[in-house]
């Protein structure tokens, strides 16, 4: 009973803050910290609880991603494409039952594979070097071009706009790069803050001046049977986003956003005479598959090496080592209960935060018919809270606002904002790994990696697929001309 409790604890809290949006399960963490004492008699329940909580916020950051079209996570803006159309149109309902479905039922399959595998994985990451990772990161990059829809030159605008953001900071001979002398900037612009600006604060202002149009409601239960039908009936679509999710996620050092976008780019490549962008379920349903899988599987890196797969990963691996669970260690891998208990914690919260979001589809839906300017300055003030988690001091409000005018800008422009998002992330992890290749390794080596050549084979495919969406998009515009 217990054991129940704490995990029920844990869920509640992660879909609390997972529903608050930009926050993810990084700041749902760190928010957490306070909890920690209370888990110094039997440090093994504080497993359960943290696991759970990962679990819960991961399925529950879906809520504002689809409703308010703010990404409840930087992992999780490949549903808004998709995802707030069905809102606008009256199928929020539908759209989220058929994300919760497709989340938790790859949560279920990938965390168990996962977490009753964990030590055979040890040997399997053996396999992926830094040349892997690199190429890993720039198949994601060539994905931009699947992001582009009709506004090709828009969306290689805001890719370009991406990497000049993501260049700010110290470069590899620790030297500041576009900082001006502030100090602050040395660490360069966090993912959350960039997030926060560029979709969360925009889709805000347009609720205050009253521009939002999500009062068309119809919150009945017959589009959570159908969201959870068009999951099921689209399976495969599913099935391969948290494919994806689940091997990027066990790479160490690759963001878990990696994952997302290429869910959502199989699910436009395997739909290619469908539109996407405009409310199409698939759009939703391919990303969500590789959420929660992501998160899942990125446990694996974090407790096997010690090495923090994702940003929730890094503050996981510290909450831990003050519970005195030092990840990574050979200790460690001889506890069973430990491991039990991870995977307890995981799969359980999946479960049960599943059953809560398909429960509470329906009614939660129904805040929107509330107008959305009682509301918006209360989603600001949590944002700027979350925001100003970053460092405790008013720059982060500071870059949160310069990052809020590049989102308004980029939205009235028509400037693609999740293109720019992902340069952002990108640029740091391609720059990194290509300098680490670079001084280990020469051509011949290179060659002599199968995995490496392999990788290699899928970006040029990518690259090729890519150009002829663009061509097919170009004539399109030309006959609507």
């Amino acid at each position: 009973m217990e054991i129940l409790l704490i995990l029920l604890a844990g869920v509640l809290w992660g879909l609390l803050l997972g529903i608050i949006p930009t926050a993810g399960p990084s700041t749902a963490l760190l928010t957490s910290f306070s909890f920690i004492p209370y888990f110094y008699h039997d440090p093994y329940l504080a497993v359960i609880f943290y696991t759970g909580m990962v679990a819960a916020c991961t399925t529950g950051d879906t809520w504002s991603s689809i409703l308010l079209g703010i990404p409840g996570s930087s992992s999780s803006a490949a549903t808004v494409l998709d995802g707030y159309p069905l809102a606008k149109q009256g199928k929020a309902t539908y759209a989220l039952s058929a994300a919760f479905t497709s989340s938790t039922l790859n949560g279920l399959f990938w965390g168990s594979l996962v977490f009753l595998l964990m030590p055979v994985y040890a040997k399997l990451l053996l396999l992926f070097g830094i040349p892997e990772l690199l190429a890993l990161n720039i198949l994601a990059f060539v994905c931009v071009i699947f992001l582009t829809q009709n506004k090709i030159f828009l969306g290689f605008v805001g890719l370009a706009i991406g990497l000049v953001l993501g260049y700010i900071g110290i470069d590899e001979n620790y030297g500041p790069r576009l900082t001006f002398g502030w100090q602050y900037l040395e660490d360069g612009i966090n993912i959350m803050i960039m997030a926060a600006g560029l979709f969360a604060m925009p889709e805000i202002f347009d609720m205050v001046v009253g521009k939002s149009k999500l009062q068309k409601i119809q919150g009945d239960f017959k589009q959570v049977t159908s969201g959870i039908k068009v999951a099921l009936k689209n399976w495969y679509i599913s099935f391969r986003g948290g494919a994806i999710g689940a091997m990027v996620g066990a790479l160490p050092g690759v963001h878990g956003i990696v994952a997302d976008w290429l869910g959502y780019a199989q699910a436009k490549a395997y739909n290619k005479k469908e539109e996407f962008g405009n409310g199409n379920i698939k759009g939703v349903i391919g990303p969500e598959g590789a959420n929660n899988s992501v998160h899942a599987s990125s446990f694996v890196p974090t407790v096997v090496f010690g090495i923090p797969g994702t940003p929730f990963a890094a503050v996981i691996l510290a909450i831990f080592y003050l519970l005195n669970f030092n990840l990574g260690s050979v200790e460690l891998q001889s506890d069973t209960k430990f491991y039990e208990f991870l995977a307890v914690g995981y799969i359980g919260g999946t479960i049960l935060v599943g059953i809560l979001c398909l429960l509470l589809a329906r009614p939660i839906t129904y805040i929107l018919k509330v107008p959305t300017r009682m509301y918006a300055f209360i989603i600001a003030a949590l944002i700027m809270w979350s925001c100003y988690q970053v460092s405790h001091t008013y720059n982060d409000i500071l870059i949160l606002l310069f990052c809020t005018v590049i989102g308004l800008l980029s939205k009235s422009l028509s400037i693609n904002r999740p293109a720019m998002l992902l340069g952002f992330i990108l640029f740091d992890k391609i720059e990194s790994l290509t300098y680490q290749t670079i001084g280990l390794y020469n051509v011949k080596t290179l060659i002599e990696r199968p995995i490496f050549i392999g990788l290699v084979i899928i970006i040029c495919l990518a690259i090729f697929y890519g150009i002829r969406y663009i061509n097919s998009n170009v004539k399109h515009k030309e006959k609507t001309t």
